[in-house]
């Protein structure tokens, strides 16, 4: 059984007219999620990157890109800079979990920086509700293990619409995104969802489709 839908921009693999935001718990701001408008991973997978992927044409060091991907077998990002129907810059953050644990995690957390050093200032988190015009507005997400969660970034990111680096705190882990294609990242996209959440072997998954790590993680003191 193939993977249920993927929403990156431009790219609409199973179409959702409608989700649900269904948290175990709500106290307060804090939300428990185990969905989100950018559903492509089961919260149960876990698995295993293997095999060298084919050779993608990938932005070369000092290149700027809408698009950025790190992967490796605990944890999976994704942010893509698009343009809104105002022609405004929204990136949308996919954030996978494949381990066990909980992280909180806020807006400064994320960090966008342009070609001339500037980091742009995340305000708040923006999470689809399904009904239009009324998104759920937050500056604290707790992240859970096995899980999945997509987000819109508010703030202002019109200098930012081809960042030269992106990088995300979580919990002891600083996660720097690589700038990939826009042919990479739908490639991507796809393939994330042909995965076969039933396999016996999630690791063949990955070699038959040719999936491999991106971008790099330090471990850091965290302040959050």
């Amino acid at each position: 059984m193939p993977i249920a839908g993927c929403r990156f921009s431009g790219v609409d693999l199973v179409s959702i007219s409608t989700f649900s935001l269904s948290p175990p718990w709500v106290s307060g701001r804090i939300w428990v999620m185990e969905r989100f408008r950018y559903i492509f991973l089961s919260a149960a997978l876990v698995f295993s990157l293997a095999a060298p992927a084919p050779a993608f044409a990938v932005p070369a060091q000092g290149v700027q890109s809408s698009s950025f991907v790190f992967i490796d077998t605990h944890f999976i990002w994704t942010l893509e800079i698009v343009p809104n129907p105002y022609d405004r810059a929204i990136p949308i953050l996919n954030i996978i979990t494949l381990d066990r644990g909980e992280w909180d995690f806020r807006p400064v957390q994320v960090n966008l920086v342009n070609s001339a050093g500037q980091t742009a200032e995340v305000e708040r988190f923006s999470i689809d509700t399904g009904v239009e015009g009324e998104p759920y507005l937050t500056n604290y997400l707790r992240v859970l293990g096995n899980s999945f969660i997509g987000v819109d970034l508010v703030g202002e990111f019109e200098d930012f619409r081809q960042p030269e680096k992106v990088s995300v705190e979580l919990g002891e882990n600083l996660f720097k995104l690589e700038p990939v294609s826009r042919m990479v990242f739908d490639s991507l996209a796809s393939k994330i969802n042909a995965i076969n959440v039933e396999s016996p072997d999630i690791r063949d998954d990955f070699r038959v489709l040719g999936i491999r790590s991106f971008g790099t993680r330090e471990r850091v003191d965290s302040d959050y």
